[in-house]
């Protein structure tokens, strides 16, 4: 199994899946179409049997179309019972309650999961 690495861009998150079950997507996610830039994440997941996966979610926005597929991602890893144990890390920006309540219905949607919440202060400039 290779990594799996997409750049991000303005409007795209950057990607960095490790073989090893370290996983991370950080930035924004507003795709035009939001099943197609999913396709090679949940693709890799298909093949991905690590006992231990972990994935680090930093968003600053997503739109709808990009929740329903990244629930679809987690679906994938919630399936495959070779993934032992799944912990997501939920980072979100200090005072983001939209982004932090995203998170938390995730883990009401994903049991099997172990989530961690933790937030970040935007540094302000000088």
């Amino acid at each position: 199994m290779e990594d799996l690495n997409i750049i991000g861009t303005q409007v795209l998150p950057t990607v960095l899946f490790s073989a090893g079950g370290e996983l991370k997507i950080s930035g924004r996610v507003i795709p035009e179409d939001a099943v197609e830039f999913f396709k090679p994440m949940i693709e890799w997941a298909r093949t991905c049997s690590s006992d231990s996966v972990h994935m680090e979610i930093n968003l600053d926005y997503f739109n709808t179309s990009a929740s329903k597929q990244l629930l679809n991602l987690f679906r994938v890893f919630e399936k495959n019972h070779e993934n032992k144990e799944v912990t997501i890390t939920w980072v979100y920006e200090e005072g983001d309650e939209e982004m932090l309540e995203s998170g938390e219905l995730y883990r009401e949607l994903l049991p099997r999961f172990r989530f961690e919440f933790r937030k970040y202060i935007e540094p302000t400039a000088s």
